[in-house]
């Protein structure tokens, strides 16, 4: 808006200011809002699988803890990628799955992997069999594939959760 004026031209008019008041208030507002943000609850990124088995010694328990701690990143992430149907990024961390270090089975003389049942390597060795076969799926590109490869995958982890944390190891029969 152009407005001539005694003296000249004034090119624009100025834009009446907010009450101070209501700038401050928005301020504050905006403030409690961030504070509130911040200070939310957050769920645990780690949930210990409990009680402890009593049938594993510690050092065993332990061992397994440090694997886990690596799976239970590995495993969110896969569940992230593949709700959005990223094939290169569900590729890459079924490959991380696969190529992370097994426990070896036991040898002679081998204490600490001696502590771990048979069923713990049989169940280590069909996740891999599981991540290897998620890769291939995402390869090419079939969706539905990829759905039976993940829910595979998973049935693996839910039966060796259930074989440690049952003594008798219920569930070991309905891995597949």
């Amino acid at each position: 808006m152009v407005t001539t004026v005694a003296g000249g031209t004034v090119l624009a008019t100025p834009v009446s200011m907010k009450k101070p008041a209501t700038v401050i208030g928005s301020v504050v507002l905006a403030g409690i809002v961030g504070t509130l943000l911040f200070l939310r609850p957050r769920p645990t990124a780690h949930q210990d699988l409990l009680p402890a088995p009593t049938a594993l010694p510690p050092a065993a328990r332990q061992v397994l803890k440090s694997k886990m701690g690596r799976h239970d990143t590995q495993m969110r992430r896969l569940v992230s990628s593949v709700i959005v149907l990223d094939d290169d990024a569900v590729a890459r961390v079924a490959g991380e799955i696969f190529d992370e270090p097994a426990l070896a089975r036991p040898v002679a003389g081998d204490e600490l992997n001696g502590m771990l049942p048979e069923r713990f390597f049989v169940l280590q060795d069909d996740l891999r069999s599981r991540a290897r076969a998620l890769v291939i799926a995402t390869q090419q590109h079939n969706r539905a594939a990829l759905a039976d490869e993940f829910a595979a995958l998973t049935r693996s982890c839910v039966t060796c959760h259930d074989a440690y944390l049952n003594e008798s190891g219920a569930a070991a029969g309905a891995s597949r």
